[in-house]
């Protein structure tokens, strides 16, 4: 569990990836779409709240940090999907779920934050979506060509799903910044809040029932519930 204020993120590489599921994925991802809509907007509002919490108190409601975490990692599994850093089918919901291959993990909140901090928050936030809206254009970019590959090898090249993994990652941390959930600035060095990509890939359930392997290894098949469940 990272330290208070503090989030790690970590997108481990599938050896193969499925082409059916791949070709249809922004469909497959219209459920979450809707529910995503809808929570960000309650989310919104519970940022403002917690920014006038901040601000007066310097402190984060117990209440509202939960609820805006939980829609950070929910917002987090959905785009991992959808951008085909994972085959696996995110659940609909925002709770920590440590089988799910996709993992962000946030720390407790602070016990005091900076209430001069809170009120500035808006100028650095000018430079972070710079940089996110710079970073869209290499991410559309790389899971455009990804969307390719895995269609046609039925596996993301190593090159491009670290691509993703990095842009994902400075969105991720760029939200929690945003969300006033980190007070830490998003830096372009993944390993500074968790690595983006492991160096040895993982065994991750295909959505129609087969097993995918690991790298180097020799798995038979077992059944699994479209939906990750």
């Amino acid at each position: 569990m990272p330290a208070p204020g503090e989030l790690s993120f970590s997108a481990p590489r599938a050896d193969t990836h499925s082409r059916v599921t791949a070709f249809f994925r922004f469909f497959l991802a219209i459920p979450h779409f809707i529910l995503w809509y809808l929570w960000a907007i309650v989310a919104g509002v519970a940022v403002f709240i917690a920014w006038f919490a901040l601000l007066f108190t310097g402190r984060y409601p117990a209440g509202l940090y939960s609820f805006v975490s939980s829609f950070t990692r929910y917002n987090t599994r959905v785009f991992a999907y959808v951008y085909l850093l994972s085959d696996r089918y995110p659940p609909f919901s925002g709770s920590v779920d440590e089988a799910y291959p996709i993992e962000l993990q946030i720390g407790p909140a602070k016990e005091s934050y900076s209430r001069l901090w809170v009120f500035f928050r808006i100028i650095p936030l000018i430079a972070v979506s710079i940089i996110n809206y710079a970073l869209s254009i290499v991410l559309a970019f790389s899971v455009f060509f990804g969307w390719f590959a895995v269609l046609f090898l039925g596996r993301m090249p190593e090159g491009l799903h670290n691509a993703i993994a990095f842009c994902v990652s400075f969105q991720v941390r760029a939200s929690a910044y945003g969300a006033l959930l980190v007070e830490k600035f998003p830096s372009f060095d993944a390993s500074g809040d968790g690595p983006a990509t492991p160096p040895a890939p993982v065994a991750e359930p295909s959505p129609f029932g087969e097993t995918t392997p690991a790298a180097g290894s020799d798995t038979g098949t077992a059944g699994t519930d479209p939906f990750g469940r």
